[in-house]
């Protein structure tokens, strides 16, 4: 065990298993309690984290002279330090300047600030790329191109160019809201039902007029805020 943690001249088959399971529950862990974000809200200091914990633990594994007590106690302070950096930044407005940058205007009112652009280093050819993305071919369409700090282009057409919504038209819609579970492998979520207001007879005649007389039968069954019922069958 204790070739484990310290450094090695050549590490054993179970040693290196043993290493291998210890790097494999740190980044689980490491992963488990990062910030919630998805891939194109990450900030230059979340990657840099990332490589600099990707190299760290891995690295015990392909070099057994490596102290494996000093790499944890490194792997343990750049993540404490990452996750205070994350939790100062929610905290402090200011801070979160400094640790995330700010947002650059790269089109206003369809004409591209050049400023903007060279100041974020952020080439034209990208610009347009972000646009096509979104069925925009003319800048003129642009009322404001945001670049965000994660890298995201956000796009706003000008009102002219913007896609026609039922509220436009005066269209009445129907909301459909979060779907709720009712049936699940076969189980009735009672406490889905009664939230609900309903009982399992109304379910049961619910179900009945789709032809489904068995419960147990029924993989899933869902409901969605305009009261419609969506089931799959096992």
């Amino acid at each position: 065990m204790n070739g484990i943690w310290n450094s090695i001249e050549e590490l054993n088959t179970l040693g290196f298993a043993a290493r291998t399971l210890i790097v494999g529950i740190a980044l689980f862990t490491a992963g488990r309690f990062l910030p919630h974000r998805s891939g194109g809200q990450y900030a230059g200091f979340d990657f840099t984290f990332f490589w600099m914990m990707g190299g760290l633990i891995a690295s015990p594994l392909f070099d057994s002279k490596i102290n494996f007590t000093n790499t944890i106690i490194a792997v343990v302070t750049i993540f404490l330090t990452h996750y205070l950096i994350s939790y100062i930044a929610v905290k402090s407005r200011a801070f979160e300047r400094i640790a995330y940058g700010k947002a650059e205007i790269l089109i206003l009112k369809g004409r591209i600030q050049r400023k903007n652009m060279l100041k974020s280093l952020f080439p034209i050819e990208m610009l347009l790329a972000q646009m096509r993305e979104i069925d925009v071919s003319d800048v003129s369409e642009v009322d404001t191109a945001i670049l965000e700090t994660g890298g995201r282009v956000s796009i706003l057409k000008k009102g002219d160019y913007a896609p026609v919504t039922p509220a436009d038209m005066s269209i009445p819609v129907t909301e459909g809201g979060l779907p709720v579970i009712l049936v699940n492998d076969g189980k009735i979520i009672d406490k889905n039902l009664k939230y609900l207001g309903y009982n399992q007879k109304w379910l049961k005649d619910e179900l009945l007029k789709y032809g489904v007389s068995n419960i147990k039968s029924v993989y899933l069954a869902a409901i969605n805020g305009a009261g419609q019922i969506y089931y799959s069958m096992m």
